[in-house]
């Protein structure tokens, strides 16, 4: 359960990399896992002006949105996916294509892209998708 704030009343969830396979002591392998987490709370908002941000490389990208973090949350690494919402959901929900798609309509989904830029500040952090 994520702590809500007046402030950051939207969910962030990441599509996590998959872990490496292990093996098991009879000398089978266990593939890795990848999925959906709840990263925390946070506050989309869409870049209706067409501005501009100047990546690490120097490219200069236009987002779709800006999604205000609050202090002390950890990076998302450029190039991972991420999707907000309005309400907590199942991340296992997050797998189900049909599901995304019905949420985006109902505007459970408020907004859904690639890290573009990861941003720490003092009072909060920024993600670009």
């Amino acid at each position: 359960m994520v702590t809500i704030r007046p402030q950051y009343y939207e969910f962030l969830y990441i599509l996590q990399d998959a872990t490496e396979a292990t093996q098991q002591t009879n000398g089978s392998w266990t593939p890795g896992t990848s999925g959906w987490t709840l990263k925390g709370a946070c506050r989309e908002e869409t870049n209706g002006k067409g501005s501009v941000i100047t990546t690490a490389d120097g490219k200069a990208l236009t987002f779709a949105s800006l999604i205000q973090l609050p202090v002390g949350t950890t990076r998302v690494p450029e190039g991972t996916k991420v999707i907000v919402t309005s309400q907590e959901v199942q991340t296992s929900d997050l797998e189900n294509e049909a599901y995304r798609r019905t949420a985006k309509e109902s505007g459970l989904i408020v907004a859904e892209g690639v890290c573009l830029k990861f941003d720490f500040g003092r009072l909060h952090s920024r993600l670009w998708i």
